[in-house]
């Protein structure tokens, strides 16, 4: 069964909301150092994050040096990290080191057409070696780091998936329109959303993601 993955929380009702539409993991971007509209200091995310029980998995989602993600996974003991930037190797071996799962995000610019996926599948063995445990194919723009609603090439994430010796996470572009049929072209072992479950503001709606589990798990 394909798992599903919240991300982008921000305020306690959003978890309670996430939760009970059946998520198995929740997102939480912490000091990203790209500007973003769910950035979390980790005073606030501790806060949000103690509204998680504890059949779901909370997912710090960071960027930057090893020494700054080292001291988010020791101040907030998250269950897994998620890489969501374009670093090296070294990253992930060093937080992988320390014993917390990581996901390394594969960012498909959406800006440039026709990604080889040779490329990628390269670079998703060489993160895999290095210790990440999942690796999670997501589109980015000049505009955001991820958040964009664009999705990637369905296609070429198969390929992809097919090619690296670690699960997959697709993300990018999701919505509850769309997430069965992704599911069933792709066959991920988890999907990702976080703007095409949300309302004004960057609120998650809880319809919305109660639609996006619901669909996920039919297909």
């Amino acid at each position: 069964m394909t798992l599903v993955k919240i991300c982008g929380m921000t305020r306690p009702e959003d978890v309670a909301a996430a939760v009970a539409a059946g998520a198995d993991r929740l997102g939480f971007v912490v000091e990203y150092p790209q500007d973003n509209p769910w950035n979390l200091t980790r005073e606030r995310a501790r806060d949000v994050m103690d509204a998680v029980p504890q059949r779901v998995l909370r997912v710090a989602v960071v960027g930057g040096g090893a020494d700054a993600i080292l001291e988010i996974v020791g101040n907030l003991a998250p269950d897994m990290v998620q890489i969501h930037d374009d670093g090296p190797a070294a990253v992930v071996a060093a937080v992988a080191a320390a014993g917390v799962p990581v996901v390394k995000a594969l960012r498909i610019d959406v800006d440039a057409p026709d990604p080889d996926p040779a490329h990628w599948i390269a670079l998703g063995r060489a993160y895999a070696a290095a210790g990440a445990a999942e690796l999670l194919v997501d589109s980015k723009s000049s505009a955001r780091p991820a958040g964009t609603g664009v999705a990637v090439d369905r296609a070429f994430v198969r390929r992809v998936a097919d090619g690296v010796p670690v699960p997959v996470v697709l993300a990018g572009g999701l919505t509850p329109a769309n997430v069965a049929t992704a599911v069933r072209e792709v066959r991920p072992a988890v999907v990702d959303v976080i703007s095409g479950v949300e309302g004004p503001g960057h609120t998650k709606d809880p319809a919305l993601m109660a639609a996006f589990v619901s669909a996920a798990r039919d297909a």
